[in-house]
């Protein structure tokens, strides 16, 4: 990834979030105050514009910036190319290989080698697997024991067990997709669903929480542990819902991606997962009703729910 990408990347995250707070306030304050809302949006329009434009500035200064190993830049690359783990680990191990060059040079401060180093292992167990260093490895052992023997004999144990959990990675990844498989079945299945069925990953489920609670589409904020507890019907208390029609449209999008059943409605009646305001189980039937008049939906929510969902996807 060049330069220019990664500033338009940066700055289009940048400003997506920044306008979400600003509409999300907006929203808040419309609630209470229509006069108010339509101020603060006016203000905060003016505001962003000045903020977008600072922010071109502020970014230009990468051009001089050697940013190849800063951990922005490495996540940005890795998560914008959807890199498999071990993609990422050749990915890394050329950025390490290329570091561990420029060090040897001796133009890099030791503060910023012990924060580079710190980066690549955070990256490389959040992305990848360590791959240790085998040379290094039998050097240290050799330097520390002075033994052919014992420097042997740990490279055949640190191989062995690297062996070991690399056969457990690929057994896992294989009961995975098996899971994933017979999720995908029960997905078809008819209304004696025991839950959601949800494919939504942990990340994505706090970007859920996060639509959740920035368009209220709850009478309070909810928790990822209390939406992973609806979706698996393991809840104790059904949650409020502030109006149908946009938790409707919300989880029919997720229907419509795969990532919940077909007949989330009917296991939601089934479970009693949600409320109205004033305590009402809401129906299949109220929901669906609530489905079919989503076309009035005010065009705002509209657009946040669309623009969350593709995060989430």
């Amino acid at each position: 990834m060049n330069k220019i990408d990664y500033i338009r990347l940066s700055h289009s995250e940048t400003n997506r979030k920044i306008w979400n707070a600003i509409t999300g306030k907006c929203f808040a304050l419309k609630q209470k105050n229509r006069f108010l809302g339509y101020l603060w949006i006016t203000v905060a329009s003016i505001a962003f514009g000045f903020i977008a434009v600072f922010g071109w500035f502020s970014f230009l200064t990468v051009f001089v910036k050697d940013i190849r190993f800063t951990q922005h830049y490495m996540r940005t690359v890795i998560s914008t190319q959807s890199m498999t783990s071990e993609q990422v680990n050749n990915y890394l191990d050329t950025c390490k290989l290329d570091y561990k060059n420029r060090v040897s040079y001796g133009n890099i401060p030791m503060k910023k080698q012990k924060q580079t180093e710190a980066t690549f292992e955070l990256l490389y167990r959040e992305f990848g697997t360590p791959q240790p260093d085998s040379i290094q490895l039998l050097t240290q052992t050799v330097t520390e024991n002075n033994s052919e023997l014992k420097t042997i004999s740990s490279f055949t144990t640190w191989k062995h067990t690297t062996e070991k959990v690399e056969i457990e990675r690929k057994q896992q990844m294989q009961d995975e997709q098996a899971k994933r498989k017979i999720s995908a079945r029960n997905r078809e299945k008819g209304r004696m669903l025991n839950s959601f069925e949800s494919e939504l990953t942990p990340e994505q489920i706090d970007l859920l929480v996060e639509c959740c609670n920035n368009i209220q589409i709850f009478t309070r904020n909810i928790e990822s542990y209390e939406l992973k507890e609806i979706l698996s019907c393991s809840h104790r208390e059904p949650l409020p819902i502030t109006v149908n029609k946009h938790l409707a449209v919300l989880f029919d999008k997720l229907r419509e991606h795969k990532l919940i059943c077909k007949t989330w409605m009917s296991v939601a009646e089934r479970f009693n997962c949600f409320v109205s305001r004033q305590g009402k189980p809401i129906t299949s039937k109220d929901l669906s009703a609530a489905l079919s008049t989503s076309s009035i939906i005010d065009r705002h929510i509209e657009n946040q729910i669309n623009d969350w969902i593709d995060d989430i996807v």
